[in-house]
């Protein structure tokens, strides 16, 4: 509450939480970043700074905006007084993540809900040359727009029951500078005569088949943030101070970049994704004797422990960790060539969680340690 609860802690709090996207983007060495912005209600049962009633959620809370990748590395998050829209600050939250990783990436493309369907966000994706998909409300106007194409499709319906149809065309509402593109999903049920209808705005040119499901993968950031409520708890913001909750819900997000480093890169050969709460229950939640000795901890586990060969990809010691993890090294140097086998994984991934921990943490502990001696003086 008083050491990282303030301007100072705050930020080498942000410097953590930045190197450690900038350990998963650049694992991740993918041509093109989705950012998915959301946001969600923080209930509050006491009297914290800055907790409103927010009409939407019908409850007193918080009311975060986090921003994920489409592979689940939370980028950001912000913690705002309840009684503020879903979208305020969006642009000021968005900015210094657009320049930071606009350059790595040669396709940056932004996905939001109907509540940040806002021109001056529409202008600045235009002006940073980012490509959005963003979902607008239905108004008077966008229903003129498709009416003519009301008629529910002939022939007999596939075996799902559901028939769709797509319009896909341009609007311009009057406080838009210029028309924007439009793709329209209108989906029929059994027995349903007026059709559920959802507009995307989009400045892409993809086809329109390509534009729906790339926005329908946004509803993963739904679950990104339930997985860190749920495990993490990062949405336990019950101090006083604004400042103390800021950073309460800085750590949680920094707990779950690290946990979801382990998951991406260290439980490998898996037929499924595994989930946060499955990593803190079996790799952590677990019963093992720590020791310290000749300047290295040991983790001692049973011999009959299912899941030993993760530890000793996580905890083992070796040099090039930190250029591995970073995905720093320089062709034929730090890298050995991966063979076919688990092992040879084991023996790459060596070292590089104690050279993520290092370079994640270098600033916040020089902040820990500059605190302490200015408490000594």
């Amino acid at each position: 509450n008083e050491v990282l609860g303030n301007e100072a802690g705050l930020k080498a709090l942000d410097g953590a939480l930045q190197r450690s996207v900038d350990a998963l983007l650049r694992k991740k060495g993918q041509a093109a970043l989705i950012i998915d912005v959301d946001s969600t209600e923080d209930p509050a049962h006491g009297g914290q700074e800055r907790v409103a009633y927010n009409g939407h959620f019908g409850l007193s809370c918080f009311h975060p905006l986090f921003a994920f990748t489409s592979e689940g590395a939370c980028l950001g998050e912000k913690l705002r007084p309840g009684n503020v829209h879903s979208a305020d600050g969006t642009l000021p939250f968005i900015h210094p993540i657009v320049e930071r990783y606009r350059s790595w990436f040669e396709l940056f493309w932004l996905r939001g809900d109907a509540a940040f369907s806002n021109p001056d966000i529409y202008e600045y994706c235009e002006k940073k040359r980012i490509t959005y998909f963003i979902r607008l409300r239905a108004n008077a106007k966008l229903y003129e727009e498709v009416s003519p194409h009301m008629a529910r499709p002939v022939g007999r319906p596939p075996r799902s029951g559901r028939q769709v149809k797509v319009v896909d065309f341009h609007y311009q509402a009057k406080s838009w500078t210029r028309p924007r593109r439009v793709v329209c999903k209108m989906e029929w049920g059994p027995n349903q005569l007026i059709p559920d209808m959802n507009f995307i705005l989009t400045n892409s040119r993809l086809p329109w088949a390509k534009v729906i499901k790339v926005y329908n993968g946004r509803g993963d950031a739904r679950n990104r943030i339930k997985e860190g409520k749920n495990t993490l708890r990062w949405d336990k913001t019950s101090c006083h101070r604004f400042g103390a909750n800021c950073a309460r819900l800085k750590m949680g997000a920094l707990a779950y970049n690290l946990l979801h480093m382990l998951r991406r890169f260290y439980v490998m050969g898996e037929g499924v994704r595994r989930s946060i709460e499955w990593l803190i229950k079996r790799l952590i939640k677990i019963g093992a004797r720590v020791s310290y000795h000749a300047r290295k901890w040991h983790v001692h586990v049973a011999s009959a422990f299912p899941l030993a060969h993760y530890y000793r990809a996580v905890f083992g010691y070796g040099d090039g960790g930190l250029q591995a993890v970073l995905g720093l090294e320089e062709k034929g140097s730090l890298r050995p060539k991966m063979e076919k086998t688990l092992y040879s994984r084991w023996i790459w991934m060596e070292g590089a969680l104690k050279g993520y921990l290092g370079y994640l943490f270098a600033d916040f502990m020089d902040f820990l340690a500059g605190g302490t001696a200015e408490e000594e003086n």
